[in-house]
């Protein structure tokens, strides 16, 4: 019976932001409850356990469980996200077979700076964008409108419907609110106002493969407002920006504007180095096609949430998604 040792963090807080993002942190143990129940029924000897933010107690912990595979969902370390990968590298220095991304990718996708020039450099479309670290670097060659959002966080942190900016000024000092409340450099891109597409990709290098496509449904979206999946759309329920902003199958997508939606999310997924699974974001730009918004090394997997439902519309059973993750990390331990 194969032993997997779920290790997730338990923070109370992030190390920084609004009060309010604390709720992507408690989240996680949506996501442990339900791959804690795929596991025992995929028939693994699975147990749950919080990381410790000391190295030596972790090590401690490992050493004590020994674990044949470690089912990785740790976001962050003592609320600070940044850290993602630190335990990721602990486990490579350890020799463990873990799920998920490896530790470079964790830390290359939470760059999101670092993964577009990257993206670029492959060829990979994305969106015009500078980087401003004291809110006042030129924006020269760059239209509006603009969305400005934190430069390395996940889980749309720092993102909100004021992120959208319909000039400079205001760019600017929402820039300058990122770098303030985030403690940050802050991304400012042209915002893209297409169709926006999420697709899972499970597996990796050229065996990766993607999942049924997945379409935001915006059309009980409050009047007036920039559409885009903000904080509260994604973790607020009782929000209308979580209710206008609902995930479903994609319809009525051309032959040629599906398969270019594949081929980038793919060509993302692989050059940022992801592994096991993981979800990219795009949007279609009415001239130059769909663009890659974001590459998600650690989606929400949460029963329900957008990877399983992309699972489900696959054919694929939530137990199943887990097993298979699982069996991929064991088949790298042997």
């Amino acid at each position: 019976m194969l032993r997997v040792l779920i290790l997730y963090n338990d923070d109370s807080a992030l190390a920084h932001g609004e009060q309010a993002d604390s709720l992507a942190i408690t989240g996680v143990l949506d996501a442990v409850k339900g791959v804690e129940a795929a596991c025992r029924e995929r028939g693994f000897a699975v147990n749950a356990r919080p990381a410790p933010a000391s190295p030596a107690a972790l090590l401690a912990l490992l050493s004590a469980e020994r674990p044949e595979v470690i089912f990785n969902l740790v976001e962050s370390v003592e609320g600070e996200a940044r850290l993602e990968a630190a335990v990721a590298w602990l486990y490579e220095l350890l020799g463990l077979a873990y799920t998920g991304s490896p530790a470079f990718a964790l830390s290359l996708a939470l760059r999101k700076d670092v993964t577009n020039a990257l993206l670029r450099g492959r060829g990979v479309p994305i969106p015009e964008g500078r980087v401003l670290e004291r809110g006042d670097e030129s924006l020269a060659g760059l239209a509006p409108p603009y969305i400005v959002k934190p430069v390395h966080e996940d889980a749309s942190h720092g993102i909100t419907l004021e992120s959208v900016c319909r000039d400079e000024a205001a760019a600017r000092a929402r820039a300058r609110y990122v770098i303030e409340r985030y403690a940050q450099g802050a991304l400012c891109e042209e915002f893209v106002e297409g169709r926006e597409l999420n697709v899972t990709v499970l597996g990796e290098g050229e065996g990766a493969r993607t999942l049924e496509l997945m379409e935001i449904d915006y059309s009980g979206w409050p009047a007036g407002q920039p559409r885009l999946i903000t904080y509260n759309a994604k973790w607020e329920e009782e929000s209308a920006e979580c209710k206008g902003s609902v995930p479903g199958p994609a319809r009525d997508l051309p032959e040629g504007l599906a398969a270019a939606i594949r081929a980038a999310a793919l060509g993302a997924y692989r050059a940022v180095g992801l592994r096991d699974y993981g979800r990219v974001d795009l949007r279609v730009h009415p001239e130059r096609g769909p663009l890659v918004l974001d590459v998600n090394a650690n989606p929400d997997l949460t029963p329900g949430a957008g990877l399983s439902k992309a699972a489900a519309a696959s054919g694929i059973s939530y137990a199943e998604l887990c097993g298979g993750i699982v069996l991929a990390a064991a088949a790298r331990r042997r």
